[in-house]
């Protein structure tokens, strides 16, 4: 098989629009032959490596959809995984083997989730259904008052119905009138309404841009300090931060100053710019952000094996930024006016152009899921297992953030 091997993440969505969890698969390109039994026991083996053991392991907070085919579940592959937050996807055509069945049953019964992949809606099966935690369904949009009557038949089950390659929201609104309860594809990538070009930021967008523009031009502590007062809500934020349990510090901060002069320039851009991509309150822009702070992480995770130090936090900010557009509700032109950004960095985000942008497009592909789809070509001969290793450390490292 060709080494060329990226996972991929897709999120799956509930009715408001949160995270419930991540499908890990790799990505099919026309270019690599897939062999699916060696696949889905290295794509497990990776889980177990870098997402379940170690220092991340108590950050897990979404649940893991990794699939499952009868050979891996005869081979009790999957009995390291925490069963709270595992969801086992299986094909039904293989419950029809009574030994594959009764390990399912094992497993379901032991707490890992099971969903069910095939399923004929128009003839559900008891058997199956047993098992099921979850099952999938494809939406139709010419199709609705049938899937309406099809769908009922679950729709106040404890089984869990998940919506596959919704496209846009408007699917995704007509499949919650339907009764369905989580969604899958890309649609969260685009934003909920229509961006408006001329649409303004809001204030505490723009007081956010200014500040990280005094961060980053190392603006005297007391000028950085003055700003903050001129946001209550900002400077409260920061001193919730740091004096947070997570950050570790054996003593309490008390002014801005002092917190500024604790955590650093650097660390303080960082944070103000993970702040920006949250500032638009809409519900619809928390997986957005949660996908660009992922980005950022990984490519200055990818960024410290080719470039100086600075270079990779400009890295973080790079990805961070890309979804930019789309978090602030306006474009990506009228976004980076705001705010001085290295040229390098603008570049990437508006030409996909320059050092930064290799790293920019792996991040996108980490986001693919359908079928076809081209690993970017790049000059920095990256190790895919580096890459994949670095995926996964950094979309933890994002929940860790989120806590």
């Amino acid at each position: 098989m060709n080494d060329v091997r990226l996972v991929v993440r897709e999120p799956l969505l509930d009715t408001q629009q949160q995270v419930l969890g991540y499908e890990f698969s790799w990505l099919k390109t026309a270019l690599v032959e897939f062999d699916e039994i060696e696949d889905a026991r290295a794509l497990v083996n990776l889980v177990l490596e870098n997402v379940e053991n170690g220092e991340d392991a108590p950050h897990n907070k979404y649940s893991h959809f990794l699939y499952a085919p009868a050979a891996l579940i005869m081979e009790n592959a999957f009995s390291e995984l925490p069963a709270n937050s595992t969801n086992l996807i299986v094909n039904v055509s293989e419950l029809e083997d009574d030994a594959v069945y009764a390990e399912v049953k094992v497993l379901r019964k032991a707490g890992y989730g099971i969903l069910l992949r095939g399923v004929d809606m128009k003839a559900l099966n008891p058997k199956q259904l047993i098992l099921a935690t979850a099952i999938e369904v494809y939406f139709d949009p010419d199709n609705f008052s049938s899937q309406a009557r099809i769908y009922g038949v679950l729709k106040n089950s404890p089984i869990r119905m998940i919506a596959r390659k919704i496209s846009n929201w408007q699917e995704y609104d007509a499949c919650g009138a339907l009764g369905l309860q989580a969604f899958a594809g890309e649609f969260y990538l685009s934003p909920r309404q229509v961006i408006a070009k001329n649409t303004g930021l809001n204030p505490s967008q723009v007081m956010l841009l200014q500040l990280m523009e005094l961060v980053r031009n190392n603006a005297d502590i007391p000028k950085i300090e003055d700003a903050l007062k001129h946001d209550p809500a900002i400077s409260y934020k920061l001193l919730h931060y740091i004096n947070s349990a997570g950050f570790g510090l054996g003593f309490e901060i008390e002014s801005m100053r002092h917190a500024i002069q604790v955590l650093g320039y650097n660390p303080l851009y960082r944070w103000l710019s993970v702040l920006l991509a949250s500032a638009n309150a809409s519900t619809a822009s928390l997986v957005l952000m949660q996908a660009a702070i992922t980005r950022g992480r990984l490519m200055e995770l990818l960024g410290k094996s080719y470039l100086s130090k600075t270079e990779a936090e400009n890295l973080f900010i790079t990805g961070m930024f890309s979804l930019l557009d789309r978090l602030l509700g306006v474009t990506m032109e009228d976004a980076l006016e705001q705010i001085q950004l290295p040229d390098a960095v603008t570049d990437a985000l508006m030409t996909r152009q320059g050092i930064y942008a290799p790293f920019l497009l792996i991040a996108e592909a980490c986001e693919q899921s359908q079928v076809g789809a081209a690993i970017p070509s790049c000059d920095l001969s990256m190790n895919m297992d580096d890459v994949n290793r670095a995926h996964l450390r950094a979309l933890f490292w994002a929940q860790r953030l989120e806590s």
